[in-house]
């Protein structure tokens, strides 16, 4: 009974640890921005991604920048100029020219299989990737093996998000579905991708 009482206490609190330190394990590896051949900001977030790539362009850490997961904000025979988050990016001052897009990826594996082919065809070696906090662990899951069998460099670079707290995620409603989202598709990559 008292091998029992042990057992199941050390278990909670090994659950408890694990919950308490889930913003900070999610929002990992948070690199620091070097000069790069492309800025990749990821769809299916908030503006704080497309603001971040905005500012890294700015200061000249890379001439290009993709916009991934234009596919919904897309009519038939639209141009992706004319997109809510392409126009954001023209009214920031970046040049249509600087501007690429990835209307093909639905999701964070396809955005890395796709972004490596995308290098390779322009002789490319080096990205910056930027997406929110928590979304940081399953991008490097996804690029570390694509990246590193096509011999290309990535850096992953959190936005800025003035409500994000790693060790409080669960506080914030935004955060604790988009964190325990991130779980169950980390197991489902995991599963079916193997990464």
């Amino acid at each position: 009974m008292k091998l029992t009482l042990a057992v199941t206490g050390i278990l909670l609190l090994l659950v408890a640890i694990l919950f308490l330190n889930l913003g900070h394990w999610l929002s990992t590896p948070a690199n620091t921005s070097v000069k790069a051949d492309l800025i990749v900001t990821l769809g299916g977030g908030e503006v704080e991604r497309d603001k971040m790539a905005v500012e890294l362009y700015k200061a000249g850490y890379a001439p290009k920048i993709l916009l991934t997961g234009m596919f919904p904000s897309l009519r038939a025979g639209q141009s992706y100029y004319k997109s809510p988050r392409s126009l954001f990016f023209l009214k920031q001052g970046i040049p249509p020219e600087a501007l690429l897009f990835d209307g093909l990826s639905v999701n964070t594996h396809q955005e890395a299989l796709n972004l490596a082919t995308l290098l390779t065809v322009h002789h490319w070696h080096s990205v910056l990737v930027v997406s929110d906090p928590p979304h940081l662990r399953r991008i490097n899951f996804c690029l570390q093996p694509v990246f590193k069998n096509a011999g290309l460099s990535y850096r992953v670079i959190q936005s800025t998000t003035p409500t994000w707290q790693a060790d409080r995620w669960w506080q914030d409603k935004r955060w604790r579905q988009f964190c325990l989202n991130e779980m169950v598709k980390l197991i489902f990559y995991a599963l079916v991708y193997g990464v």
